[in-house]
């Protein structure tokens, strides 16, 4: 069997899915955050050139320079990369304008209008819960500027249908918004349980429940790059179940699962928190073991061989259960980890050729 082409074929690289959903909403934000950008810039440009063309020298030049300040802060954005920071810079500039666009009413009074994109912007930058009490802050502070006495600052002039009717709307939008947020936020989530569960499957062997061979290939993967990093060796031990057939022909499949099973539990409850045991086919076994030379792997083979041949007097069967191992040692400056399995799985069949029940090692 040629080992390393067939990890080549059947290895992918491991990717978690909650931190791959994770990286997907932090790019969605910064997403949001260019289009509040832009959007804001838009508006802002053209209530400057309205402002100009009305006269209004002052409140076209205000305006031009927050949009100048919104176009530096897109250009930053763009050129920091996604970053954490960027959807509370973005809130905050725009919290800025909205409450010089709110005291001041903007052009002709229509500085309100800019509640219509803040509502959806923030429960797209902070998600629904977040979003949803910053709002309710937003929208608290405009009633109080709204309908407090002669608010220090406010110049704009707001009659009171206008205002409640922009208090109502505020609220009844933010609300909106917030539940449609939250159930995409909750269908996100199922999608995520659903991913993680998927993910298991698939690296899980289902008889026993332990890794399975593509979950192997994975993690001798990833420790044999950081092995390589910091010059370490570890040990592969390659086992198979000796005259299994003939224990399912004589036994039955069921019962032959049972042993799989408890000679899986054996191997699992003998090993450490930090080595892998993994089904690596019908009734072989791979164990991966940090930090440990052929010698270290070798005892631990022995331990694991004789625990195995002691599952025989548990059965009410007559049956003779017990194990081959082959051991190989990994060093990843010399020898990749197609030909240390080739390895392992040569020494295996030595063990058994040389009358089963024993392990191999050099």
């Amino acid at each position: 069997m040629n080992f390393a082409l067939q990890s080549q074929q059947q290895f992918q690289p491991y990717t978690d899915p909650v931190a791959q959903a994770r990286g997907l909403e932090l790019r969605r934000r910064i997403q949001a955050s260019g289009y509040m950008l832009i959007f804001a810039l838009a508006i802002t440009g053209a209530m400057g050139v309205i402002a100009l063309m009305g006269g209004d020298v002052f409140l076209a030049g205000t305006l031009f320079a927050v949009a100048a300040v919104i176009l530096l802060s897109y250009i930053g954005v763009n050129i920091a990369g996604p970053s954490r920071k960027t959807p509370l810079l973005v809130g905050a500039l725009l919290l800025v304008l909205y409450f010089y666009l709110l005291l001041s009413g903007g052009v002709n009074n229509t500085g309100l209008m800019w509640a219509v994109m803040l509502v959806p912007g923030f429960i797209n930058l902070y998600g629904y819960k977040w979003g949803t009490v910053t709002l309710t802050c937003i929208g608290g502070a405009t009633a109080l500027i709204l309908f407090y006495p002669d608010f220090p600052g406010l110049q704009a002039h707001y009659d009171t249908g206008h205002r409640a009717r922009f208090i109502a709307i505020f609220g009844a939008l933010t609300a909106l918004t917030a539940i449609l947020d939250s159930s995409r936020h909750q269908t996100q989530q199922m999608l995520h349980m659903l991913t993680a569960e998927l993910e298991n499957h698939a690296s899980t062997d289902a008889l026993t429940g332990l890794a399975n061979r593509r979950e192997a290939y994975r993690a001798i993967d990833e420790l044999e790059r950081r092995n390589r990093e910091l010059a370490g060796r570890y040990s592969v031990l390659i086992g198979d179940l000796d005259s299994f057939k003939y224990i399912n022909d004589t036994h039955g499949h069921s019962f032959g699962d049972q042993v799989l099973k408890d000679v899986a539990e054996v191997l699992r409850s003998n090993t450490r928190a930090d080595d892998m045991v993994a089904r690596w086919g019908g009734e072989e076994f791979l164990i991966l073991l940090p930090n440990t030379d052929a010698a270290g792997g070798g005892i631990l083979a022995e331990k694991l061989r004789d625990r195995v041949e002691a599952l025989s007097k548990q059965y009410p069967q007559d049956v003779n259960i017990s194990i081959s191992f082959g051991v190989a040692e990994g060093n990843p400056a010399a020898v990749g980890h197609g030909q240390l399995l080739a390895q392992a799985d040569a020494r295996m069949y030595r063990a058994k050729n040389d009358g089963r029940n024993r392990v191999v090692s050099a």
